[in-house]
């Protein structure tokens, strides 16, 4: 046994993590790794293997789903990344910004004098946050509703409701993590006729083989992708170990919601990665890819420092390992390094310039390094955001892949 093989067991044993699956693809094909290891379900009734087929709540991680959605409708023409999205989105159009609130503790906003465009909402840097990651917009939601915003809650079911809230600041004169994405499901909607499920299975899945039903937002319609779902947990503050605690079944008619919503067996979600490594043209164009998913799209400095910012001063909200390393900006994929240093500081075997990473909140992590040929995502189910004792666990995996594609 390796010794981050044994580090992946002990943190099983320790309770730090139910269960954990752990998938790698090179470019050359020599490197073909997948391991699932423990639960997929705590459940003293009914407690459940994990196994490579489990079906995971992506939360986030559908992000970079709908994002090649949408920049297959760059390729075909339909919409470019300066166009303003409002005319096609009125209910986002008409939103404010919020810059504090009152001494009575009533809201102060003022208008939008710029506009919002595809690129803005695609990087974070459109104004749109979270409700339970901001404190103004938290505060807000509460003042609107009576119930605090928090990860897991069950929500209203459409996009425009559920983010029926204000901008944070002027587009592009800021970066903050937030719902751009969701508004491009329905922008996609409104461009094509089709929802994200649809649109989906019809140009995205079949291009690199994803079998029907095992990425979807809707698992309750697949019976089998409804039965290999992971159970969500959550780690007990007295016992610091995970214990069983599933989130709400959503019910009832909604939204695709392209930002958090859709669920995957992860080998499937490794598809679309491993296309987007190969650069095979099957879902973007070559030069759509590197110019949009592979190249920082921060062009207001304004946007890159608040981003830069936000990574050296509260890297807790990130679900990852993301060392200050002053090398980053955000591309329409995700969290993009734009420097050699951990190469540098890895003997060799560390991230590359152009590395793309991101995740989803209940803790799982994709990356792609072209320059390196390898991609790898690491997935488990736990509730709390950006766990800091999982987040050493997806370093030492990370770690544990190059120095194996090193050795090839």
């Amino acid at each position: 046994m390796s010794s981050f093989d044994a580090q992946i067991e002990k943190a099983i044993q320790d309770g730090i993590i139910p269960g954990v699956v752990l998938l790698a693809k090179d470019k050359s094909g020599k490197l073909s790794y997948s391991k699932a290891l423990g639960h997929a379900s705590l459940n003293p009734q009914s407690p459940q293997p994990m196994t490579t087929n489990t079906v995971f709540t992506l939360a986030s991680m559908t992000k970079l789903l709908t994002t090649v959605s949408v920049l297959q409708l760059v390729d075909r023409g339909l919409i470019s990344l300066e166009s303003d999205v409002c005319p096609h989105l009125p209910a986002l159009a008409k939103q404010p910004i919020l810059t504090g609130f009152s001494s009575s503790g009533e809201p102060i906003t003022k208008p939008r004098t710029k506009p919002i465009l595809l690129r803005h909402l695609l990087t974070h840097s459109s104004g749109l946050g979270y409700g339970f990651l901001d404190p103004l917009l938290a505060r807000y939601a509460e003042l609107k509703t009576g119930v605090p915003p928090r990860v897991g809650a069950p929500g209203p079911t459409t996009v425009e409701s559920r983010f029926d809230l204000p901008l944070l600041f002027e587009p592009g004169e800021g970066w903050t993590y937030g719902c751009g994405l969701d508004w491009c499901g329905l922008l996609l909607r409104t461009l094509t006729g089709q929802n994200l499920e649809e649109y989906l299975a019809t140009h995205v899945f079949p291009a690199v083989g994803v079998t029907p039903g095992r990425i979807t937002f809707f698992p309750e319609q697949h019976r089998q992708t409804l039965q290999d779902m992971a159970m969500m947990t959550s780690r007990n503050e007295q016992t610091g170990r995970v214990e069983h605690a599933p989130l709400p079944t959503p019910e009832g008619d909604r939204d695709c919601f392209g930002g958090e919503a859709a669920v995957a067996d992860l080998s499937e979600y490794l598809k679309v990665m491993e296309s987007l490594l190969n650069d095979d043209g099957k879902l973007l164009t070559p030069q759509t890819a590197a110019r949009y998913m592979f190249t920082g799209q921060l062009k207001e400095q304004a946007a890159k420092q608040a981003l830069l910012d936000g990574v050296k001063n509260n890297p807790g909200w990130i679900v990852g390992w993301v060392p200050d390393t002053g090398e980053y900006d955000f591309s329409c994929g995700g969290l993009l390094v734009t420097g050699d240093k951990l190469l540098a500081t890895g003997g060799g075997q560390g991230r590359h310039k152009g590395f793309l990473m991101w995740s989803g909140v209940f803790n799982l992590n994709w990356w792609i390094d072209r320059e390196a040929g390898i991609c790898g995502i690491f997935g488990t189910q736990v509730l709390q955001p950006a766990d800091p004792l999982i987040r050493p666990l997806m370093k030492a995996f990370e770690e544990e892949i190059f120095a194996r594609a090193a050795k090839l």
